[in-house]
């Protein structure tokens, strides 16, 4: 077995303290973390406090990360700054010679986000986008149940979503996401998430018609939009998301002429007309950021593309652009293809 793959983590905020770092834990065979990079080094200390405490490891601790990138040499790097700093960040480990996992999404605007892309390329390294959702069991199983002819071919989808956001979530507290410079704001740090779903069990969005509002002031500059997607096998789509309301946890529903595909995050269930529905619980792992770190560990060390590109993430920020510029338009029907 190969040694496990030294990696560098830039930005060691919440998401790193409760889903990447709890999601690592589960593959000391894979990863080992050699250096932590953030503006507050002490919230850097006590995360590797804790990694030493687990691993018996005490990661190096930096204040800057073009510092550590020169000083460490790491194999790989996972970044979870704001979106608009992954450009920066990312161009700066790949020219180092890492292999890069950035958080959602890829960038503040996709024109930065395809820059992206092409440096990977030219750099010859992995460049994923943490995409958890993608990763997710039931999600997965939906789209191969799908592809299997389950329910025919797919003709509608359907999907509401309660993402709601309290005032005192600590999440909401940070600075980037009060005042963002990332296009949508929650619109697209969120709804790359419900994006990437639709894509993966749907295939390419071609149109979108969409309204956008604003309905707390504190969400800046929307919390709620509905949109109409046209998917480019003819299936029809709604989507409509807030981050402003509390409400339950509903169901994705897929249908075809052959039944319906119900999937929440946790469970899935498959209904065909005259007999008893299909059923499967199917946990995920930290949200499936397990799934997705095995998956950047297998696309290093077998040089193959991940279940989750880069390119799959500039794709789902583009229909939430297109969805802003229909918005934009007084609902007018958008190309996904004309987004830049």
């Amino acid at each position: 077995m190969p040694n496990p793959i030294r990696l560098a983590i830039i930005g060691t905020g919440l998401i790193v303290t409760a889903k990447h770092w709890p999601a690592l834990t589960a593959l000391p065979s894979q990863f080992r973390i050699v250096a932590l990079t953030s503006r507050s080094p002490a919230k850097a200390e006590k995360l590797a406090d804790s990694i030493l405490a687990v691993t018996g490891f005490h990661p190096a601790v930096y204040a800057d990360y073009l510092q550590m990138l020169a000083s460490e040499k790491p194999e790989a790097v996972s970044i979870a700054l704001p979106p608009m700093l992954n450009p920066e960040a990312t161009e700066a480990a790949l020219a180092a010679g890492c292999h890069v996992i950035a958080e959602k999404p890829i960038a503040a605007r996709p024109g930065d986000g395809a820059r992206m892309l092409a440096w990977a390329k030219a750099c010859g390294r992995v460049l994923m986008i943490a995409e958890n959702y993608r990763y997710k069991a039931t999600y997965r199983h939906a789209a191969q149940l799908i592809a299997a002819g389950a329910i025919g071919r797919p003709a509608a989808a359907r999907w509401s979503i309660y993402h709601y956001i309290a005032a005192n979530n600590p999440y909401h507290q940070t600075a980037w996401r009060l005042q963002p410079e990332h296009v949508g704001g929650y619109l697209s740090d969120a709804g790359v998430h419900w994006i990437a779903v639709l894509r993966m069990l749907l295939g390419e969005i071609e149109t979108v018609s969409a309204q956008v509002i604003q309905v707390r002031p504190d969400m800046v500059p929307a919390d709620t939009f509905s949109a109409t997607l046209r998917f480019a096998n003819g299936a029809l789509g709604t989507l409509a998301a807030t981050h402003a309301v509390p409400g339950p946890e509903t169901a994705l529903q897929v249908a075809g002429p052959d039944g319906v595909l119900l999937a929440w995050k946790d469970r899935l269930e498959l209904w065909r007309q005259d007999r008893p529905p299909d059923q499967w619980i199917e946990l995920s792992p930290v949200d499936g950021l397990v799934a997705m770190y095995e998956d950047f560990a297998q696309t290093i060390r077998a040089g193959r593309l991940p279940m989750a590109t880069a390119a799959d993430a500039l794709a789902d920020l583009r229909v939430i652009v297109a969805m802003l510029r229909s918005s934009e338009n007084a609902g007018r029907a958008i190309r996904v293809a004309d987004v830049d």
